[in-house]
C-alpha cells in the first residue's frame, strides 16, 4: 500500500515534457471529449492532429467506450493546459500497450478499475485506433520485448 501512495505523491508529467506524439494524443483526446459532450464540431481540428477522418472516428469511439466503462468521471485537462491527469497518463500507457499488442500488460494496468468485458472493449477499441493512427503517423516505431 505504501508503494501505491508513493506513486500517487509523485508529480504528474507536464504535457510539454512528454514525447510529442503522446502530447498530441492527449490534446486530441481532450478535444474529442469536449466535442462528444457539447455541440462543437472539432472533426476538422482532430483530423488535422490525427491524420484523417478514420482516426477521428476511432478516437470518438474510445471516448464513448471509456466514458461508459470508467468507474468515475474520466479526468481530463483543458486543451490549453500543460498539466496532465492520472487518467490521461493511464490512457497513454494503455495506448502504448495496445500498440505493442501487450494484452497482459493492459490487463495488469486496468484490472483493478475495469471489469473484464469493458476491458475487452476498451482494448479492442484502442487497437482499432492504433491501427488507423499508425497508418497515418508511422507510430509506434519500437515496442519493448515482452517476456
Amino acid at each position: 500500500m505504501g508503494e501505491i501512495l508513493e506513486k500517487l505523491a509523485l508529480p504528474l508529467p507536464d504535457i510539454r515534457t512528454l514525447p510529442s506524439i503522446e502530447a498530441q494524443l492527449i490534446i486530441a483526446f481532450r478535444l474529442a471529449v469536449i466535442a462528444s459532450q457539447n455541440d462543437y464540431d472539432y472533426r476538422d481540428q482532430l483530423a488535422e492532429r490525427l491524420g484523417g477522418a478514420r482516426a477521428v472516428t476511432r478516437i470518438l469511439i474510445i471516448t464513448e467506450t471509456i466514458g461508459f466503462a470508467w468507474p468515475e468521471p474520466f479526468q481530463i485537462g483543458r486543451p490549453c493546459c500543460s498539466l496532465t491527469t492520472h487518467d490521461e497518463i493511464w490512457l497513454i500507457a494503455a495506448i502504448r500497450l495496445a500498440a505493442c499488442e501487450n494484452r497482459p500488460g493492459f490487463d495488469a494496468l486496468s484490472r483493478e478499475m475495469i471489469s473484464g468485458d469493458a476491458r475487452d472493449r476498451i482494448y479492442n477499441d484502442l487497437r482499432g485506433f492504433v491501427a488507423t493512427y499508425a497508418g497515418t503517423r508511422g507510430w509506434p516505431s519500437r515496442c519493448p520485448r515482452q517476456y
